[in-house]
């Protein structure tokens, strides 16, 4: 049952970033829509009601209701394809430009999905009251149905107009930053006071414990740690579960750690906690950082060569370390409400992912004097935000010496190091209240004869 519950949610994580996510329950509606239709049609005096209403809007031959329906069939499936294309082009070309795992954010667009969903819904309920015009003596025409789809079909020529608007606001790379810096903002802030975790230090003798081989190659994704927490109780035991969320797993390589052996049943119960999955999800915190951070390593590559970008990227970078700096580090679990027992878990240490993406800001930007200065002043603000954590403030130190001597072989033009050295000691002044211990940044190579600022 538990296996079935997370199948059901994987497949319902992945439907919401598909394309088809809004445009398949609109087809569906459409088709009843025109079956309700042709039933008021049968069974009512709606259409002669309509007709004594509005006379001059009403078409008296069936062969025009059917001209006009095919009109309308045809112009919009031009249309919707020409849209699918368009769109499919552009955001190709984006995501070429930038970064290809920019894909589902487009493809995720409600806005964009609600107008590829209304162009074949309207195609199918006018193609379901073209059918319903039969030819006979009597030259019986649904003018209600008529009507509607005229109507339907001019409001797919306004939602053109929306969806042309749309798409050029959406692929500006400074919308794009934007959206993924949002929702890497709302993924940090669901991740704080999370109910029965906690940080503590890891047991002695972990690497004693028994493993528990993974049964595929796949993703950590989802664990249900409240599920595991009662197993542990139940066994008498205690789990460690060595892969950090996000992470990929061979298969046969260990997932999980039990203080004791467990028995074939009670190993299954656990897989089924932890069972990796075979797609990476980016619904959490970590995955827009590392897409902001491709864009800026790609827009700094020497076929795009745009610095704009890498510093508007960084702009955003800076807040959302800011954020993952205050957010707890949690490696524990235990259930509250029912006595659970004691779940460790592996995560993604700050140090850790600012040291990732320092590496590959660095590789391509370290020759940029412009994009140097701005990466200075993004770990001047973390480390003035660190307070008192000296893990963060160590960290931090790192990435800056390592940036430092990126600079110090890579920058030669004896102006543009003078800029970075000024630079460097006016942050040092503004930090000197916050941390004395700022030397390490004076550089004896940024202080020769004729470089001094």
């Amino acid at each position: 049952m538990q296996q079935l519950y997370r199948n059901i949610l994987s497949w319902g994580r992945t439907a919401l970033q598909s394309l088809a996510f809004l445009p398949l329950p609109m087809m569906f509606a459409s088709f009843f829509a025109g079956a309700a239709l042709f039933y008021l049609e049968l069974n009512t005096d709606i259409s002669r009601k309509i007709t004594d209403l509005l006379p001059s809007a009403i078409l008296s031959s069936q062969e025009t209701a059917r001209s006009v329906l095919t009109l309308i069939i045809g112009g919009l499936i031009t249309l919707t394809v020409f849209t699918f294309t368009q769109m499919m082009t552009l955001f190709s070309q984006v995501a070429n430009s930038y970064s290809p795992r920019l894909l589902p954010y487009f493809t995720g667009s409600r806005s964009l999905q609600f107008v590829m969903g209304t162009y074949l819904a309207v195609i199918i309920l006018s193609i379901i009251v073209l059918l319903s015009i039969r030819g006979d003596d009597e030259g019986y025409i649904p003018n209600l149905s008529v009507l509607l789809c005229l109507l339907l079909g001019v409001g797919c020529l306004m939602l053109f107009l929306y969806f042309v608007t749309t798409i050029s606001n959406k692929i500006q790379v400074s919308n794009i930053i934007e959206e993924v810096y949002r929702k890497g903002i709302n993924a940090i802030d669901g991740a704080h006071d999370k109910a029965g975790f906690a940080e503590r230090s890891l047991p002695e003798g972990l690497a004693d414990w028994y493993a528990i081989p993974s049964p595929i190659g796949g993703y950590i994704g989802v664990v249900n740690y409240h599920q595991l927490s009662m197993l542990a109780t139940k066994h008498d035991t205690s789990f460690y579960i060595g892969t950090a969320r996000g992470m990929f797993v061979p298969r046969n390589y260990p997932l999980i750690q039990s203080r004791h052996k467990l028995d074939q049943e009670a190993v299954k119960e656990a897989l089924q906690a932890v069972s990796p999955i075979r797609q990476k999800f980016t619904d959490w915190r970590l995955p827009p950082v590392r897409l902001l951070t491709e864009i800026a390593v790609k827009a700094m590559s020497p076929g795009i060569n745009d610095p704009g970008t890498a510093i508007d990227v960084m702009d955003r970078l800076t807040g959302l370390l800011l954020r993952l700096m205050y957010l707890p580090e949690y490696n524990f679990y235990q259930a509250e409400d029912e006595d659970g027992g004691d779940v460790w878990l592996a995560g993604h240490h700050f140090s850790d992912v600012l040291a990732t993406v320092m590496q590959q800001l660095r590789q391509y930007c370290k020759s940029d004097t412009t994009v140097v200065r701005r990466l200075f002043q993004m770990l001047f603000h973390l480390l003035g935000a660190a307070g008192d954590s000296l893990a963060h403030q160590k960290a931090i130190r790192r990435e800056l010496r390592a940036l430092l001597d990126d600079a110090r072989d890579h920058i030669l033009n004896s102006a543009d190091r003078k800029v970075i050295a000024s630079e460097i000691k006016a942050h040092r002044a503004m930090l000197k209240q916050l941390l004395e211990d700022t030397d390490f940044l004076l550089d004896p190579h940024l202080e020769e004869p004729g470089i001094n600022p």
